[in-house]
This record gives structure tokens, sequence and C-alpha cells, in this order.
């Protein structure tokens, strides 16, 4: 039984490990990499939707 919790766990890992390997590339696709470096808190913002009404 310790042995099945133990492979559960590392299978977890390795899927948390993958998920966000995918996450990182779909990241470094989707912004350059100066906006991710020089953005302050809460500036990235979908353009298309924006939040003017919590700016205002």
């Amino acid at each position: 039984m310790v042995a099945v919790m133990n492979w559960g766990a590392w299978a977890v890992a390795a899927v948390l490990a993958l998920w966000m390997g995918f996450d990182l590339w779909r990241t470094n696709r989707a912004y350059d990499e100066s906006f991710l470096l020089s953005s302050e808190e809460g500036e990235i913002v979908d353009a298309d939707v924006g939040e003017t009404a919590a700016r205002s």
C-alpha cells in the first residue's frame, strides 16, 4: 500500500512539473521577455478587457 502511495505521489509531482513547464513555454510565447520583466504590480492586463473602472 505504501509503495502505491509513493508511486502516486511521484506521478502527481511529474504531472505538476510538466504542467509548469508547459505554462512556462506558453507564457514565454505569449509575452515578450522585456514586458514580463518590466511590468509593475497589476500592470499585465488583457488589452481588450482592461481594468479602466478599477484604475479611475
